[in-house]
């Protein structure tokens, strides 16, 4: 529920009465804050899933809706407001590279000697178990496995800190080692036998699940340690839909941008198990006005690592049930070798799976199986994250890089390099893709500046031109008044005609790039700005974007 549900009422009740319409702009826009807590979600019940049911739904169903729409979360300014689901960072402000490194973490570095074990991990593949802190929270142990020592790890806190700059919510996550004289079991630990009976836990049961997990030439064990987030667990979200359960949550998922575009972040990081089973909603707040927040969860198999073994080559560049490349090879008896299969990895190291840059092409990227979300990713929500992934310079992803604390030569040196690499053609695929017009401005005066976010990237040359079409914007008509005064410039920097400065509390400019290497540029961007006491603010962006070009959004299956 936004901050603006009063100004549409009252908006409303003008229509119904005859005495006025609804204006354009409303005196809040741009919202910053979309307060999705204003209902009391109390009620809300865990909902349960399973890989199995994950993966047939997604495959042989269409869950959601597919219509081709703009999203519909985005403010006035095409941008994602704050939210229980996306928050700021990184392509808001200019954030350090220490804040970037540590992420979502309160600690640079912790040491877990002592911590009670209180169950064995309940859930996945990978081995571990679960502890308390001295403060009594509630923490996960994953171990790398043995044949892959620090892969799971390094992947788990680099896609964490990632994940968290981008602006999603994350759970605190550390590289530990463990040190097997330190472990302390609780007297009410538990575990599950293989009959299925819950019976206490004994050091046996340590010492399996450590027999199962890559030990240190120090005599330790190297983990991830992950915070469990406050509040009650609602298991995992859904990439399309709402919860029913939860009042505040109005917006279909599969048309929230911050979903749509997270096919983005994927594809660079082949996050590829990206899918509705690792998310988590946990209800928070005081009884009488909770709320649902929801993470975005477990990065151990992104950048080749599959968790326990490295990534099998088929992931990120075909879904686990795809009838197309099948067929063809059944039909050739094998002749036809899909083009995947010939790619050839580094192996330099144990600790880096399958991950490359070369062969990989954003627009062919695939998931796991389909997501709702990612097939209806338009040009518009591209555009959005592939400027967020922008924000990430060789510097910082170096640093992000280090934080895994790799310990075999060229490591260290091949993810960040590689994830260099894929990240340029990330935004050479993306920020192109529609007329790149942001971050608009407007002086006291009059003077408009604005930014070619292709260009500024250095994914593209600078056009030939900018044709801008001025007019005065009638803010309750919601149109432009008078003809458009048109001018011409070859910078991103424009004075508007005094003739639609003078008088208006509202001016409007549709822009217009030409590119001879990009003819779709020509489609407009059209600016709003609003008069106030300090000058002109930019209410309003709107992107006229292309069709879907092969390979983006939608795909058949």
């Amino acid at each position: 529920m936004s901050s603006r549900l009063l100004p549409l009422l009252v908006a409303v009740l003008f229509v119904l009465g005859g005495d006025a319409a609804a204006p354009k702009f409303f005196p809040d826009d741009p919202i910053q804050v979309d307060d999705d807590r204003a209902f009391d979600a109390g009620g809300a019940k865990p909902i349960e899933g399973s890989n199995a049911w994950d993966f047939t739904e997604h495959t042989f169903f269409k869950p959601g809706d597919r219509r081709d729409i703009r999203a519909v979360n985005v403010n006035t300014l095409d941008e994602v407001p704050d939210s229980t689901w996306f928050t700021n960072r990184i392509g808001r402000r200019p954030m350090p590279i220490e804040e970037i490194v540590r992420g979502p973490n309160q600690f640079d570095t912790i040491s877990i000697d002592g911590w009670p074990i209180v169950q064995e991990k309940s859930t996945g593949i990978t081995p571990g178990y679960r502890v308390t802190d001295p403060a009594g929270h509630l923490h996960q142990v994953k171990f790398d496995p043995p044949e892959h020592p620090e892969m799971a790890s390094g992947a788990e806190v680099i896609g964490a800190a990632i994940y968290h700059a981008l602006g999603y919510y994350v759970v605190q996550g550390y590289i530990v080692e463990v040190d097997p004289a330190q472990i302390v079991i609780a007297p009410t630990a538990t575990t599950v036998d293989m009959a299925g009976r819950r019976r206490p836990m004994r050091r046996d049961d340590v010492d399996r699940i450590l027999s199962r997990a890559a030990r240190l030439p120090n005599g330790k064990y190297r983990a991830t340690l992950s915070r469990f987030a406050d509040g009650r667990p609602l298991g995992y979200f859904k990439y399309y839909g709402t919860r029913p359960d939860d009042p505040n949550d109005i917006h279909p998922h599969e048309h929230r941008r911050e979903l749509r575009g997270s096919r983005v972040f994927s594809a660079w990081l082949n996050h590829d198990d990206s899918r509705g089973i690792n998310s988590l909603d946990m209800l928070e707040g005081p009884k009488g006005k909770q709320s649902i927040r929801h993470y975005m969860f477990d990065f151990g198999s992104i950048m080749g690592s599959g968790s326990t073994i490295a990534q099998v080559p088929r992931a990120g560049n075909e879904y686990i049930l795809e009838w197309g490349p099948a067929l063809k090879t059944l039909a050739t008896f094998g002749v036809y070798v899909r083009p995947w299969i010939r790619v050839d990895y580094w192996q330099g190291a144990k600790s880096v799976g399958r991950f490359e840059g070369e062969f990989f092409d954003p627009l062919k990227w695939r998931p796991e199986y389909p997501n709702p979300a990612f097939d209806n990713m338009r040009a518009d929500d591209a555009f959005w994250a592939a400027r967020l992934v922008a924000c990430f310079s060789d510097d910082i992803i170096r640093a992000i890089v280090a934080k895994a604390r790799y310990s075999e030569p060229g490591a260290a040196e091949h993810i960040a390099t590689t994830l260099i690499t894929r990240r340029d053609k990330v935004l050479r695929a993306w920020l192109a893709g529609v007329n790149p017009v942001a971050e608009p401005r407007m002086s006291a005066d009059g003077v408009l500046t604005f930014e070619n976010a292709a260009v500024a990237a250095r994914v593209a040359v600078p056009p030939t031109e900018y044709r801008l079409a001025w007019s005065r914007f009638d803010n309750t008509a919601g149109a432009g008044v008078g003809e458009p005064v048109e001018t011409r410039t070859t910078e991103p920097r424009a004075q508007a005609p005094r003739q639609v400065l003078d008088g208006s509390d509202y001016v409007q400019v549709a822009v217009r790039t030409s590119h001879p290497g990009h003819p779709h540029w020509e489609l407009p961007v059209t600016l709003t700005f609003r008069r106030g006491a300090d000058g002109w603010q930019a209410v309003g962006l709107r992107r006229k974007i292309p069709q879907r070009p092969q390979g983006q959004g939608r795909r058949s299956r």
